[in-house]
């Protein structure tokens, strides 16, 4: 005879069966991939020969490919594929079969994750023009936090030698950027500054320099800056 705890237990046990399977069926790998991620392909260009060979340095916080995840924009995910951020060419490149990669729809990605970390393709401000370009996330919520990198490629002159060629070198200089995203509007640069950073965030001007205060925070530090940018969430949200 089945108890009312025995039925409880089956109804419980068969929700749990169901959710799991759709939840499965939103999470693919790069060898077999969801429609999501075949989109992505046909609409990915091959990155072609290395052009950095005679320059020093390389463009990449990471030069080797790590293991990631796709986060489409339906939630779905493709898991398992090798990714690695290009800071001199903006584009994330990554491998699939026997080539190199790079999405040419980066709009079509929630974000991606590798390496530990997680970047976003999104809009920004940079002076008085508007540009677009990927973000490392080090914070989230409705104002989030990012970091950009970006590399140029420099030139230096060398003494004079006896050897053929050129006397210069060139390489890569890579500089680090903040910037601040608030919803739907593209994101600010700000200076890891007190006065830069509540200039941003007025509209809760005396909790954060509160919270800074009581705190001890030093806005240099990317771990204090991120506490203050979830306490800036935190405010906002309690007050809607």
């Amino acid at each position: 005879m089945k108890t009312k705890f025995g039925k409880s237990a089956l109804w419980a046990g068969l929700i749990f069966l169901i959710f799991l399977q759709t939840l499965m069926a939103q999470i693919s790998t790069a060898k077999s991939p969801n429609p999501k991620f075949e989109a992505l392909i046909r609409r990915s260009d091959i990155f072609g020969y290395n052009p950095f060979k005679e320059i020093e340095g390389n463009p990449y916080f990471e030069k080797e490919f790590q293991t990631g995840e796709i986060i489409h924009k339906d939630s779905s995910v493709t898991r398992d594929v090798l990714m690695r951020l290009n800071h001199y060419s903006d584009q994330i490149e990554f491998k699939y079969k026997n080539s190199i990669m790079i999405f040419t729809q980066p709009r079509d990605i929630d974000h991606v994750t590798f390496g530990h970390k997680s970047f976003v393709f999104s809009d920004y401000s940079k002076g008085k023009k508007n540009k677009s370009g990927f973000f490392e996330i080090l914070a989230w919520g409705n104002c989030k936090l990012f970091l950009r990198r970006s590399s140029i490629i420099k030139r230096e002159k060398l003494p004079p030698t006896e050897l053929k060629g050129g006397n210069f070198r060139d390489y890569f200089r890579t500089t680090e950027e903040y910037y601040l995203k608030k919803g739907d509007l593209p994101a600010i640069k700000i200076q890891k500054t007190k006065k830069s950073i509540i200039k941003a965030l007025s509209d809760h001007e005396i909790e954060l320099i509160d919270f800074i205060e009581k705190r001890e925070l030093k806005l240099k530090k990317d771990e204090d800056l991120i506490d203050l940018i979830y306490h800036y969430n935190a405010i906002s949200q309690s007050i809607q």
